[in-house]
């Protein structure tokens, strides 16, 4: 009985921070396309003023490092709401582990998140959900 309202407790816990995971990686990437747009328009004017006194290399340079990092934060948002869906299947759970790791420096949000999800998923109850899980879905051989 005890053991059946702890996975109860677990599966409800997973639920609630799977669509956690979504929405804060849902509005981190509203945030970032915001962000983008505003980058988009200093760097137009950024380009201007340094191309008055730089060379244009650097100023390609300033630019296109600061679009790598762009991208770089978008593939880690998408990896975020990636979590969510595992979380809500018991999936990857290493996976999961990893993002909810690399979200602790996202503060505040994501700090809190981040070790919510860790606390939960270092339960061993959690992890004998998510390994009966991926053991059902081993193909048969």
């Amino acid at each position: 009985m005890k053991w059946a309202l702890r996975m109860d407790r677990d599966q409800r816990h997973l639920q609630l921070l799977s669509k956690l995971q979504i929405l804060f990686g849902i509005l981190n990437v509203l945030v970032t396309l915001i962000f983008y747009s505003a980058l988009k328009e200093l760097s137009d004017a950024a380009r201007e003023y340094l191309g008055q006194t730089r060379p244009d290399l650097e100023v390609s340079l300033t630019i296109g490092f600061g679009l790598i990092f762009i991208f770089i934060g978008i593939a880690i948002l998408f990896c975020i709401i990636l979590t969510g869906q595992c979380l809500a299947r018991y999936e990857n759970y290493r996976f999961c582990m990893i993002v909810a790791i690399c979200e602790c420096p996202m503060f505040p949000f994501g700090t809190m998140l981040g070790i919510a999800t860790i606390v939960v998923l270092l339960r061993d109850s959690v992890k004998k959900l998510f390994l009966k899980n991926s053991e059902e879905s081993q193909p048969v051989s």
